[in-house]
């Protein structure tokens, strides 16, 4: 699902529209409630609604947990337990994909490297139990993550976020002149200019994802100065 181009309530409202027909009566609320829980998270979101959308097994059920298992330049490793069994997905701002139930592993070979797993074997061994990691949080409450695109402090941003700082003027790269003035372009509308732009901003030296670049909101203290 493309969450750029849809509004978090029509996201959820989509999400709640598939659970109608794909989670047990009884266990309906329960599963809304988690969904509510994560209304405001992209990668939730994505995950909820792929995995409501085709149903592992072809039968109803219902996400009762998220676990973070990795995470890497913004790509989400998590393990969604149901009330059927575990199941892995890969998720990002932009989309999830389903990997498989947990007690299989990651057959990838790209995403085992990926997440820095030696093999197949190797993930199973490290992850029998996913009651051993962490419930997923919500991004937005990590300072540590980007707000918009969800790389961890050090990363480098996932190219087009909104957060990214110019090297060359400091200032918010998708607001700044700079993108034009570097390629000697009025505009930006081939792939090709985009992609010269990339490198040129990796030449350059990227400026990493740090919890000083989150948007900050004036406080009712502040209003009332």
């Amino acid at each position: 699902m493309d969450l750029e181009n849809k509004t978090v309530s029509a996201m959820q409202a989509e999400i709640e529209l598939l659970m109608d027909y794909g989670v047990p009566k009884e266990h309906r609320d329960a599963a809304g409630q988690l969904v509510g829980k994560y209304a405001a998270d992209p990668i939730a979101l994505n995950l909820f609604h792929e995995f409501y959308s085709y149903l592992p097994e072809a039968m109803e059920d219902a996400v009762r947990i998220l676990r973070l298992l990795a995470r890497r330049q913004g790509v989400y490793l998590l393990c969604a337990s149901t009330l059927a069994t575990d199941y892995l997905y890969a998720a990002s701002v932009e989309n999830a994909v389903f990997l498989g139930p947990l007690t299989q592993g990651i057959w990838d070979d790209e995403v085992l490297d990926y997440f820095g797993f030696a093999s197949r074997d190797d993930f199973i061994a490290g992850h029998r139990d996913p009651a051993l990691f962490p419930v997923y949080v919500p991004t937005a409450l990590d300072p540590e993550l980007c707000l918009f695109c969800a790389v961890a402090s050090g990363e480098c941003h996932i190219f087009g976020c909104p957060a990214e700082v110019c090297p060359w003027c400091g200032g918010q790269l998708t607001r700044c002149n700079c993108r034009f003035s570097q390629l000697d372009q009025w505009q930006l509308d081939r792939e090709g200019q985009v992609d010269t732009l990339l490198t040129r901003l990796i030449e350059k030296g990227r400026i990493p994802y740090e919890p000083c670049q989150r948007p900050t909101y004036p406080t009712l203290d502040e209003e009332g100065e």
